[in-house]
């Protein structure tokens, strides 16, 4: 990638490459105190290590995306604390049995929904196979009812780990549960040492569904092969993490439903929505999906669309009115009608048919929510920055009919020539790019162009050459930055994601509680905010504060002053 010319690029690029560097030194500091604690015993207090600085990496990328040190750490927990029982694959015939593991399922969420998409089209077209599901730290959140019906549909069960067993306990009932299947497939989250820890010596063939592509992971070292969902996600694999298992490219799993568009008029009536608009539809969680960095502004965005129109409505779901841009349906005189998160995939669905065109968010991709409206026929218009091309939707499908904007000017120009557009003509391009997902996403044409190449590749010996698998083209200019999410969260302090690295664990001991508070009240003291970002911090300091007691302070401060000088 050539250097930023434009002073406030190089500037938050400044800003990533020392909230790497700050987020390196976190990482390493807690797999040195989980070695240290290892050697003392305190086998669960290094787990809570590992996981606290694998969960950190992955949401403060810290310049590199594996780690074969922590996970040789935790495979030897493995090896040291559970049994070596083994069962040999039998490599004369292809897989049947299949055990999807996930860390928690969530109602919303692309990669849960993939779970069930995988399970669903195999449950059509390869009817002797069968898909159970087993979920390692749901906690209190219910389950979706819909993923306990796909795993009905592919002839498995849906098996829910007690959260209030041990680490060690869990990961051997993985262990135990996988030995009754003939592969295991891994959608789990970036940060779970668990797989780590339970398949130490590979006892099945094990794959990877690497839905987060473009973050640290733990788990590559116990998989025999990687099957990443984007190119530029498959081209990071291949340079950057574990050399040791096989790589592939497999597209996210879509069911193939027809979706009819006479119902536009309908939908439009049923949601409020004027019949003579012209709807562009996005769709994104307001914490990240919309920010605006590195000189690509999403308000500046949707008010130049607006402008351009004034039967234009910008249907935003995700956002609220209030967050995280309070004035902008003002600006737009009502033009932007931002939604909230809607739950009811019903509702969706109607927006979907209401649209005549989908904006992809940025700077990080909603994918599958672009995939669907692909699907649904809507020309969709998708954003490269060139700083950022880990977090855009990067898909052969996509690819084949229409190239994603690098900038955002080229972004807003695009929409806008297509609300110039007659009717037909959108509906002619969307209809191609509903085709291309179809042919790479859905059904039987996604189960044997991607997904059974991979599933040969489980029972050849780890070592063996890589089977040949359909290439993607990929465009020259989009060259891999190794900065995963750290470029557009740079105005963050790295002592504001160690608090929010071990707030969102909820259950890490005191030892790295404290360590938090510690590393946030430089930021908080001395480090410039807005308002806004500025009472986030604050929240995030007292929640860290109130989830320690008093006697635990007096604890860490009685180990503080070694703490400190070892760093």
């Amino acid at each position: 990638m050539q250097e930023p010319t434009n002073p406030e690029h190089a500037r938050l690029l400044h800003q990533t490459f020392r909230l790497q560097r700050e987020a390196s030194k976190e990482f390493h500091y807690a797999l040195r105190c989980a070695k240290e604690a290892v050697a003392r015993n305190q086998i669960d207090l290094a787990m809570h290590w590992c996981r606290y600085g694998a969960t950190l990496a992955g949401v403060s990328n810290p310049g590199f995306f594996y780690s074969h040190e922590m996970e040789e750490l935790l495979a030897d927990i493995g090896r040291k604390n559970l049994t070596s029982t083994h069962r040999k694959p039998d490599v004369a015939r292809r897989p049947e049995r299949f055990l999807h593991v996930l860390t928690v399922a969530y109602e919303r969420g692309g990669h849960t929904r993939a779970v069930s998409r995988w399970i669903d089209i195999c449950a059509t077209y390869a009817a002797s196979e069968r898909h159970s599901i087993l979920i390692s730290m749901q906690e209190e959140l219910p389950v979706p009812t819909w993923l306990r019906d796909s795993a009905r549909r592919g002839g498995g069960e849906l098996i829910a780990l007690s959260t209030e067993t041990s680490w060690l306990q869990r990961a051997a009932e993985m262990r135990s549960r996988a030995l009754e299947y003939d592969a295991v497939v891994l959608h789990t989250h970036p940060g779970d040492l668990l797989p780590n820890i339970a398949f130490y010596d590979r006892p099945v063939p094990i794959l990877i569904f690497n839905h987060a592509d473009h973050m640290f992971s733990l788990g590559t070292d116990v998989a025999d092969a990687i099957a990443d969902i984007r190119p530029v996600g498959h081209d990071l694999s291949m340079r950057f993490r574990s050399p040791a298992p096989k790589k592939f490219l497999l597209p996210l799993p879509l069911s193939d439903q027809e979706y009819p568009r006479s119902d536009k008029a309908d939908a439009r009536r049923r949601l409020g929505i004027p019949a003579d608009a012209l709807v562009v539809l996005t769709i994104g969680a307001e914490h990240f999906k919309f920010s605006s960095v590195l000189g690509y502004s999403f308000p500046a965005m949707v008010q130049a669309i607006c402008a351009a129109n004034s039967r234009v409505l910008l249907v935003a779901i995700g956002l609220s009115e209030s967050e995280p841009y309070p004035d902008l349906k003002r600006m737009t005189n009502g033009q932007f009608m931002p939604v909230g998160f809607i739950n009811n995939p019903d509702i969706v669905e109607l927006y979907y048919r209401t649209a005549d065109i989908y904006l992809d968010s940025f700077p990080c991709t909603s994918l599958t929510a672009v995939m669907d409206a692909a699907r649904h026929g809507l020309p969709v218009q998708r954003l490269c920055s060139p700083y950022q091309p880990l977090m855009w939707c990067d898909d052969p499908g996509l690819d084949s009919v229409t190239c994603g904007a690098t900038t955002q000017d080229e972004f807003v120009a695009g929409v806008i020539e297509w609300l110039r557009w007659p009717d037909e003509k959108r509906v002619e391009l969307g209809n191609r790019l509903r085709a291309a997902v179809l042919r790479d996403h859905c059904g039987e044409s996604w189960k044997s162009k991607w997904l059974d190449p991979v599933i040969n590749a489980l029972r050849l010996p780890r070592d063996a050459p890589q089977p040949s698998e359909p290439k993607c083209p990929q465009r020259d200019q989009f060259s891999f930055v190794g900065l995963g999410r750290a470029s557009w969260v740079a105005d963050w302090p790295a002592g504001m994601f160690v608090a929010g690295s071990i707030l969102a664990l909820g259950d890490l001991p005191r030892v790295i509680r404290f360590s938090g508070i510690l590393h946030s009240i430089k930021p908080l003291l001395f480090d410039p905010a807005g308002e806004h970002r500025a009472r986030k911090r604050i929240g995030m300091f007292r929640r860290l504060v109130a989830s320690i007691e008093l006697r635990d302070i007096f604890a860490a401060l009685r180990t503080m002053p070694r703490s400190i000088f070892r760093r």
